[in-house]
């Protein structure tokens, strides 16, 4: 009855798929052994391969003990193991996240480059009906929407899926007992210091001796009928991003006025597809990013928006941009007085005089000027206040003007090297050249600068 449910379920929603190859996350608990005993009881139906990813969090002492039960229950059934270990509580000092967040956070950056690296096309996980109805508690009371109340997904990307999910901890237990398989407990599921232990142990069983015996079956109809609404809504969404969406210099960036065009229900969807394909862990993400985001885009705000693993959001001339945190360095100043190689703060710099006729196309890594009237000792430095660069006509304006006017925003400006030559700007890297020193057609000799690890 058990197996025929599951895979029922694997056949409805479209789960696997024949010749699929599926990566199964498996902790040595009650629910992800009996996850990998019941895929391992179909594989023959549906033609697919198992492998097997064990995450040792190195938390309590005798956890290895966990990854050796996994190993012998793989040996036994000749599915590959892969084990990983990583002191999942130092990681969580260091990004200020609790445990679990970090233990999920890892776990799921190590699914995800197992599948890139060999080419899984499914990451089976083993959440089952009384970790969704948790999950639905835990989001009410954090605050959600209704994307919220979906819960966990049973499927997300056509990567993840969750084929215990309509099914209950009951109904998983006494299969396992049927099989006769045996698993290791975690002493952490029993902590109610954990909220989702005092939902489990403590809320749930309150609700259905005081409301009602059924409430975990109810939970689950509401939840499907949210997640199927959710997945037409995603679909619209993922349409839309693709069409707004584009890259600079490697970086995701978004057309501010398509964003403006669409609905603030819309655009939230977009900001989560923009975050994933910058690699921000989703579950860090809060409101507060999400009202900085639409400040910067409604409202125009400053910025930048600082957003988890590293990145950073900042508004453009006519464009939100995805990036990692710029920093800017102290001030330098670097004699360049001969062609070479120098080490500077923001990276290495080649120097080197060429013909016009060799001169690379231009692209962020480098600059050039004509050389035909430029003679070393050169400054290559950060940019000072007071800074004055030349224009033909006009006379001298200020280097922070100019930058004003062209729209650089002010965390990138200092991040702009300033070559200097006989106490005169000769030209600010990628944004201006000296009228002197411009390359043209009868230009001889360019002076060539290029830089890596900017």
């Amino acid at each position: 009855m058990f197996l025929k449910k599951i895979k029922k379920t694997l056949e409805e929603w479209k789960l696997v798929y024949n010749g699929d190859r599926i990566l199964v996350g498996v902790s040595a608990g009650l629910d992800s052994i009996t996850l990998l005993e019941t895929l391992f009881l179909l594989k023959d139906h549906f033609k697919f391969s198992l492998f097997v990813s064990h995450y040792d969090h190195k938390i309590r002492k005798d956890s290895h003990l966990d990854a050796y039960f996994v190993y012998e229950f793989c040996k036994k059934r000749g599915i590959p193991f892969f084990y990983t270990a990583s002191p999942v509580s130092a990681y969580a000092r260091r990004e200020g996240l609790s445990l679990e967040m970090a233990g999920r956070e890892l776990r799921y950056s190590l699914w995800y480059r197992l599948a890139k690296t060999y080419d899984f096309h499914r990451i089976a996980l083993a959440h089952h009906l009384d970790d969704l109805i948790e999950e639905v508690f835990l989001k009410l009371i954090k605050g959600t929407g209704k994307r919220g109340l979906a819960g966990i997904p049973l499927k997300r990307e056509d990567l993840i899926i969750r084929p215990f999910l309509f099914v209950s901890k009951d109904e998983i237990r006494a299969f396992a007992v049927e099989r006769g398989l045996s698993w290791r407990e975690d002493p952490t599921n029993t902590d109610l210091r954990i909220p989702r232990n005092k939902v489990r142990h403590l809320l749930i069983p309150f609700l259905e001796r005081h409301f009602s015996t059924n409430i975990k079956e109810t939970l689950k109809r509401t939840a499907i009928l949210i997640a199927e609404e959710e997945e037409y809504i995603e679909e619209q969404a993922i349409d839309l991003y693709k069409k707004i969406r584009t890259y600079l210099e490697e970086d995701l960036v978004l057309r501010v006025v398509d964003l403006k065009e669409l609905s603030p229900v819309m655009r939230r969807r977009i900001y989560f597809l923009a975050f994933k394909d910058s690699g921000i862990p989703l579950f860090r993400i809060s409101s507060r990013h999400l009202a900085n985001l639409e400040a910067l885009v409604i409202r125009q705000a400053k910025g930048p928006v600082y957003l988890p693993g590293g990145v950073l959001a900042y508004r453009g001339p006519g464009y939100l941009r995805f990036t990692k945190k710029i920093f800017t360095t102290p001030y330098f100043e670097i004699l360049i007085d001969h062609e070479g190689i120098y080490k500077t703060p923001i990276g290495e710099l080649r120097v080197s005089l060429i013909s016009r006729e060799l001169m690379p196309p231009q692209n962020p890594k480098n600059f050039q000027v004509s050389a035909d009237n430029l003679h070393f000792p050169l400054i290559f430095r950060k940019r000072r206040p007071g800074d004055r660069i030349y224009f033909p006509g006009i006379g001298h304006k200020k280097l922070k003007k100019y930058l004003q006017e062209k729209r650089i925003p002010s965390y990138l400006r200092d991040n702009l090297p300033v070559i200097e030559a006989e106490n005169q700007i000769v030209g600010v890297w990628n944004v201006y050249v000296h009228p002197n020193f411009i390359v043209k057609e009868d230009t001889k000799r360019v002076l060539l600068m290029e830089i890596e690890g900017q």
